[in-house]
């Protein structure tokens, strides 16, 4: 169990890292939902995409993907959050890639991985 504790920490600790790392070293843009990207498939019938942001920045736009993503079930597509105003922080260095201030999924996701990691070291 000490491993698999160790293990969900460290996975925690980078999911955590990469989306402070963009909202504290970043830069903050408005942006919009204008799509989905390319998916990632599961094998328990579940699609997870990506969301596809535009965004203008000092008077260029860019098209970037999100940290955080939507999830449905195969041969469905999803619909959700389309055409929604966000604001995104991001990188210069790579702009392709963005955080959603408002969607704290990747967050969430970490702290309760951290939980268990440390649950399973601790039990």
């Amino acid at each position: 169990m000490i491993i698999i504790g160790i293990i969900l920490c460290v996975i925690s600790i980078f999911i955590i890292y990469k989306r402070l790392v963009y909202i504290f070293l970043g830069y903050s843009a408005k942006g919009i939902i204008i799509g989905y990207g390319n998916p990632i498939k599961s094998y328990n019938g579940i699609e997870s995409y990506p969301y596809k942001v535009k965004y203008k920045y000092n008077g260029k736009e860019y098209i970037g993907y999100s940290l955080e993503s939507v999830s449905v079930s195969y041969d469905n597509f999803p619909n959700k959050n389309l055409h929604r105003e966000i604001t995104i922080y991001f990188k210069k260095d790579k702009p392709e890639v963005v955080t959603i201030k408002e969607f704290n999924s990747t967050l969430i996701i970490g702290i309760i991985f951290l939980l268990m990691g440390i649950l399973s070291i601790i039990l």
